[in-house]
């Protein structure tokens, strides 16, 4: 017989996006004395905090209570509310008051789904071990239930895109991660070409082997112009197969894409017909790319093809290029960042001169994060960050170790007595 609880979840595991059965089950759970209703309640409360309209300040004293009596709750019960899950899977996590993502092996997936899915509204599974189980764990009718799909480093190649690409049960997927899977130019087709990933909306190929074929294949994909997020992160992209991904048009509806490590600053940067195309880009990573001054210079200084206001980088990500002083000149010049919030610089061989560049910049006034951390940027260069009459809206400004304790508090006064942090 069907006990009282296994009714309330059965009802969640059907319908897993809607908090009203597990509010329910909360109220069910709070009359017995049972903590666990609290603690849905709590997620609950969390996962919708983000989009109220209560006051910033007083949202963010709520958030930290609930979030110090949720660490509460798991530190004293998560062993027992996740023993359903022992022998069947790891790595639990909770969202929304159920666990919801988990650890398994392809093995486990294929012998004891039943009783794995039985056990709540599991909706991210990380699949580990995929070994010779590969296509029978892609077959599991039990994916259909998935949003979010990850397989990292199992090294599986074209025989994993294939799969994934090819399985009928993934038509939900909001998620896809396949990072460091040796996938190549013939295995990302068989993703490109997919209906069956028409819904993703973050896509996750870091450290693969596209190259610039392998983007180019990726870029004219008819199936994924859903996609919000993507990450391409040590994929050789260079700066031809970099230039295909942000000028596509059929990924036009990209927030963020992550690029760094793609020997983007390669001399070839000087052949790119459409650099404007990185500026339309939310949220854009390059770092690590062998960028220099010249790079930039091809990126942010060439007249766009649409007014510099219709560009959409709002964050910038040029860590660990050696763009030195003339590089940071070159940013400061370029109008092109005017409508940028947060700037990340960190090890880019700036010092006091290219920090003088930055902090007198007309174009940097929407700037509310700028990270600065590991440059050789000491006081005197900093000063010009407390005399400017630029950087209006500046509120975190992270700083080398070597600046002094005195030009920390005196810059975290001059910008709304905001923390000035070191790094």
């Amino acid at each position: 017989m069907q006990s009282e609880a296994e009714a309330f979840l059965q009802r969640i595991r059907a319908y897993p996006d809607d908090d009203t059965p597990r509010l329910i089950y909360a109220d069910w759970l709070e009359e017995r004395g049972d903590p666990r209703g609290e603690f849905i309640r709590i997620q609950l409360a969390l996962a919708q905090s983000d989009g109220d309209s209560v006051h910033p300040r007083e949202r963010a004293e709520a958030r930290a209570r609930w979030e110090r009596r949720e660490r509460e709750l798991l530190d004293t019960y998560r062993e027992e509310w996740t023993a359903p899950l022992q022998g069947l899977a790891s790595g639990a996590k909770f969202r929304r008051g159920f666990v919801e993502e988990v650890n398994v092996t392809a093995r486990q997936l294929v012998a004891r789904g039943h009783e794995l899915f039985a056990t709540g509204p599991i909706r991210h599974v990380r699949l580990l071990d995929v070994g010779s189980h590969l296509v029978a764990a892609l077959q599991s009718p039990y994916l259909s239930r998935l949003t979010a799909l990850t397989i990292h480093a199992q090294h599986a190649g074209e025989p994993l895109a294939r799969a994934v690409a090819q399985c009928p049960h993934l038509t939900g997927l909001k998620l896809l991660c396949l990072s460091r899977n040796r996938l190549d130019t013939d295995a990302v087709a068989h993703l490109a070409s997919s209906p069956v990933l028409a819904n993703l909306e973050e896509l996750d190929l870091s450290e693969n082997e596209l190259g610039e074929a392998g983007a180019r294949t990726l870029a004219a994909s008819p199936y994924l112009g859903r996609l919000r997020r993507l990450e391409l992160k040590a994929n050789q992209l260079g700066p031809l197969g970099a230039e295909a991904v942000v000028a596509s048009t059929r990924l036009m509806n990209l927030t963020r894409l992550g690029l760094a490590e793609n020997e983007i600053g390669s001399p070839r940067i000087q052949s790119l017909t459409m650099p404007q195309s990185f500026l339309r880009i939310p949220q854009l990573d390059l770092s690590t790319n062998g960028l220099n001054a010249v790079g930039l210079e091809v990126i942010f200084s060439r007249q766009p093809a649409r007014p510099a206001e219709a560009m959409g980088l709002q964050e910038l990500n040029l860590s660990h290029n050696e763009l030195g002083n003339e590089g940071a000149r070159v940013l400061a010049a370029s109008p092109h960042l005017a409508g940028v919030s947060v700037l990340h610089l960190i090890g880019c061989g700036l010092d006091d001169d290219g920090a003088r560049a930055l902090a007198q910049s007309p174009h940097l006034n929407r700037l509310i994060e700028l990270d600065l951390g590991n440059n050789p940027i000491n006081d005197p260069g900093f000063r010009a960050f407390l005399d400017t009459s630029q950087l209006h809206n500046l509120q975190r400004l992270i700083v080398p170790i070597g600046v002094s304790r005195r030009m920390r508090e005196a810059l975290a006064e001059r910008f709304h007595q905001q923390n000035t942090s070191i790094q």
